[in-house]
């Protein structure tokens, strides 16, 4: 079985390790999450020993795995004041005035890590009040937010200043921008990362002589500051791209007539399947039963969970890809096009999940169960609700006249990276569920 700490939600010093467990033997899905990494010389990776390797979005890329697509748009002294100066009185600072503006919007993405402000802080630039750099800043975000893509614009607030240097100002980095920031990010309902926060507490061993470029360790502190946060957002990142086109409703659930002692009576594990899909209704009928709302108005279900955590859930994977069952408006929203039923059972041509229609995933959201400082107690109470999951389906398949078998073995890595699971939730068990096979 698992052990927690494959997918840790917390510390991130262990990022680095979650992230290795869950996509070590991964594939590399068709179309990676593109994340548009804006920003200035600590963006660009000014100070790293090797900015390929080292500056921020290269240690994030490393992080997140071949998912993700992560593109360095950082310039050197770019300010979010489009008449942006140097120190020097130098022009032409204004990011809008890159070339990078450009290449970012272009590439599409999914996401925009938005880190622009630490040049803004220089005299030339704020002012007395900082209400220009205020003003361009927000339209800046305003532009990437109307990108075709619609990309999540992640804010990530202004690293620290451990010394003044280029006329770089502390008191106005960490007093009165980095605040503003933060107001601005809520006030918008935009996610965020404290990068300021992060870097401040690492700053002893994470900064280059001038006391404002980050060195490898330090860039490192960024890229798992964001990595955290991008991991938050990849449940429904992967599943914005398959909102329009592969959320199926399914029909109202009906309930089975076969009264419970038969059904009990005729319970029973089959490891033998025909390859006939299920019907929308059956599928319907056998979700609802499996942990649906049986008392909608008080969101309590047909399957009890530790503390009403609700922590389970249910994804379904058929021939044409993996879907997430919205309990609440009883849908299927799809992640992924990938057959992933050959990653649950034992591996080989005579896995029976590759011949019956429907592998059904639990997949445990431990954040949501709120238990991660009692790893024993997330497992065990997590196992005991999967059962009583897994013996719903066991019950209405005995009276539904389907065959069904529940599962342990399956690749958890693998199926997180393809399911874009956030790094809280780990799959933990699988059944597999459909008709008799021919006699």
């Amino acid at each position: 079985m698992n052990t927690f700490s494959i997918r840790p939600c917390r510390a991130a010093a262990l990022v680095v390790a979650a992230l290795a467990a869950a996509t070590a033997n991964a594939a590399v899905p068709a179309d990676p999450l593109v994340v548009a990494c804006v920003g200035d010389s600590i963006t660009y990776g000014h100070g790293a020993s090797d900015r390929g390797a080292k500056s921020y979005p290269a240690q994030l890329q490393a992080l997140l795995g071949d998912g993700w697509q992560v593109l360095n748009f950082g310039h050197n002294a770019r300010t979010a004041l489009d008449e942006g100066k140097e120190w020097n009185g130098q022009g032409g600072m204004g990011y809008r005035k890159s070339p990078e503006f450009a290449k970012a919007k272009d590439c599409k993405p999914d996401v925009v890590l938005f880190m622009l402000g630490t040049n803004d802080s220089k005299p030339v630039n704020w002012g007395e009040d900082g209400a220009d750099v205020k003003r361009d800043y927000a339209k800046l975000v305003d532009d990437f937010l109307a990108l075709d893509s619609a990309p999540v614009v992640v804010v990530g607030v202004s690293p620290f200043v451990k010394k003044d240097s280029f006329s770089i100002r502390e008191k106005i980095v960490g007093g009165e921008l980095a605040p503003w920031q933060r107001a601005f990010a809520a006030e918008r309902g935009l996610p965020i990362v404290d990068a300021y926060e992060a870097t401040k507490a690492a700053a002893g061993t994470s900064y280059i002589g001038d006391g404002v470029h980050p060195n490898d360790a330090g860039y490192g502190v960024i890229a798992a500051a964001f990595a955290v946060k991008l991991l938050e957002l990849e449940t429904s990142l992967a599943e914005r791209r398959f909102a329009d086109a592969a959320r199926i409703a399914l029909p109202a659930p009906k309930r089975t007539a076969m009264p419970l002692g038969e059904a009990l009576a005729a319970r029973s594990t089959h490891r033998e399947f025909s390859s006939t899909p299920l019907s929308g209704q059956e599928l319907s009928d056998l979700l609802w039963a499996a942990n649906g709302y049986n008392r909608p108005e008080e969101k309590k279900r047909t399957a009890p969970t530790a503390i009403n955590r609700q922590e389970i859930d249910l994804y379904v994977c058929r021939a044409d890809g993996a879907y997430r069952w919205d309990a609440a408006e009883n849908a299927l929203v799809q992640v992924c096009t990938n057959d992933l039923r050959g990653l649950t059972g034992r591996p080989g041509p005579s896995n029976f999940a590759l011949t019956a229609p429907i592998a059904l995933v639990y997949v445990i959201d431990f954040a949501r169960q709120g238990m991660q400082e009692r790893p024993q107690d997330a497992f065990k109470y997590a196992s005991v609700d999967c059962g009583f999951v897994g013996q719903n389906v066991y019950l209405h398949c005995a009276a539904a006249g389907l065959n069904t078998v529940f599962l342990g073995s399956l690749r958890p890595g693998e199926i997180s990276e393809a399911l874009h699971l956030p790094v809280t939730s780990i799959p933990l068990f699988a059944q597999t569920v459909g008709k008799p096979a021919a006699p």
